[in-house]
């Protein structure tokens, strides 16, 4: 299919595929990211060497089908405190109890959920009920129920934006993928920052909040 599309420049779209999958998400929709980082040596109790810690989510909400967007977000003091409980506290609040979340790749945040609720079993109840609530917006894609030639053979979501909703770039942040959020954290946790914190710091929220923008964009393409 890749092959056809790539010599014929077609796009190939699955409208029953897309159209079972739009019919099935339940309002009020949430559209989730999580950041992490690691250190080799854990420098928080209850972690492991090179542990992927939450430290950052974004997190947008569409009350309905033609609703008015919310966005709602978290990222941690760098300040020698485990960003993991304050994470959790305000997730499950922001979250609330109905909706469906929509992320992209499900295995990683529903994975740190699972950490998240092991490690700390006073919040098990509330972090299930997310995990529960969870879709993965990665599947159509995944599955080639849509799939265009600019994809290049990818379902990420650094592809799938743009061969979508190409108004929207990651290369206009200053951050533009996960990897430097993470490792820019991890300095900032042990101390060797070097830079404008502040400057940093929005940076991190605005890649973020790409993310989240994008998941709520890609849907409106394949509700279109």
């Amino acid at each position: 299919m890749q092959v056809n599309s790539e010599l014929n420049t077609t796009t190939t779209i699955d409208k029953k595929k897309i159209k079972e999958f739009v019919n099935d998400l339940k309002y009020p929709l949430y559209f989730m990211d999580f950041e992490t980082f690691a250190t080799a040596i854990p420098v928080f109790n209850k972690s492991k060497p090179y542990q992927q810690l939450v430290f950052q989510y974004s997190l947008h909400i569409l009350p309905a089908a033609k609703g008015v967007l919310q966005h709602k977000e978290f990222l941690a003091e760098a300040n020698g405190t485990d960003p993991r409980i304050p994470f959790i506290e305000k997730l499950i609040t922001d979250c609330g109890t109905t909706g469906d979340i929509l992320v992209y790749n499900i295995g990683f945040e529903r994975g740190k959920l699972s950490e998240l609720a092991l490690s700390f079993p006073k919040y098990k109840t509330a972090i299930n009920n997310i995990i529960s609530r969870l879709k993965d917006l990665m599947i159509p894609f995944q599955q080639r129920w849509y799939y265009t030639p600019s994809m290049q053979g990818s379902y990420s979501i650094k592809k799938v934006l743009p061969a979508l909703v190409p108004e929207l770039s990651y290369s206009n942040l200053n951050i533009q993928e996960g990897g430097t959020a993470s490792g820019v954290f991890a300095a900032m946790v042990m101390g060797e920052f070097v830079g404008d914190v502040e400057q940093t710091r929005r940076d991190l929220r605005e890649y973020c909040g790409m993310d989240t923008l994008g998941m709520v964009e890609i849907l409106g393409k394949l509700r279109g």
